[in-house]
């Protein structure tokens, strides 16, 4: 009985950041991610609503197609383009209507994959990226 408890316990131990969609990172991403931040601006939810305002930014919408569906940014000026795919279709999903020299604001729901997101886009060769701090959850139109 001992033994099954301390079973249960470790699984909704282990599945709370799960149920607060709170992602676990190991030691090692987190370093990755800390790497990730010091080479990309983060860019304030209030900003943000004010650079749309003025059509002066493109999104880019990380996450992936189940999340599309349940919410997302209304901007006309947005592209969709799932983390796991960003290197592979990024020519055809932002390049046939945008440059590299344009200004890009990445998100996802919390805040990693953008952060990731945007540092592959300045690999890659675009000048102008950041992200959302705190991602879609923090961001209220």
């Amino acid at each position: 009985m001992k033994k099954i408890a301390s079973v249960v316990f470790t699984l909704v131990f282990m599945s709370a950041g799960l149920w607060a969609n709170e992602p676990v990172l190991t030691d090692e991403t987190k370093a990755l991610l800390k790497e990730a931040k010091a080479q990309v601006e983060p860019m304030e939810p209030q900003k943000l609503k004010t650079l749309m305002a003025e059509n002066k930014i493109i999104l880019l919408d990380v996450r992936d197609p189940d999340e599309w569906e349940k919410s997302t940014i209304d901007y006309d000026r947005q592209v969709k383009i799932s983390r796991g795919f960003l290197e592979i279709k990024y020519p055809k999903l932002i390049l046939d209507k945008y440059t590299k020299e344009d200004t890009f604001v990445v998100y996802c729901a919390l805040e990693p994959r953008s952060v990731f997101a945007a540092q592959r886009l300045m690999q890659l060769g675009f000048k102008h990226v950041t992200y959302l701090q705190g991602g879609l959850k923090n961001f209220n139109p």
